[in-house]
């Protein structure tokens, strides 16, 4: 896996989703904040837009993930506050 594809994957899915489900949102960087103020989502968007993410990566990368795992939860910095930090968890989670 290469940082920069999983950074455009987790970006263009957040484009696709948020046309698809309504949220307006202006251009989507790796630094935007995914949850919170001035977040893209509220707890259930961020929860639904999570398990599009995993299909995109599984059919990708013909394996399973789970993005929302305990050791996701546990983290002393989010994997969710933008797509820069969850780039890095999915590379973590890749090198298991």
């Amino acid at each position: 896996m290469e940082e920069k594809v999983i950074k455009d994957i987790i970006i263009e899915t957040i484009k696709e989703f948020t046309e698809n489900n309504g949220i307006e949102t202006g251009e989507i960087t790796e630094n935007q904040r995914l949850l919170g103020r001035g977040g893209i989502f509220d707890s259930i968007g961020l929860v639904h837009f999570l398990v599009d993410l995993e299909e995109v990566l599984e059919e990708r990368y013909d394996r399973e993930f789970n993005l929302s795992s305990e050791v996701a939860m546990s983290r002393s910095t989010s994997p969710f506050l933008n797509p820069a930090e969850l780039t890095k968890f999915i590379l973590e989670l890749d090198e298991e």
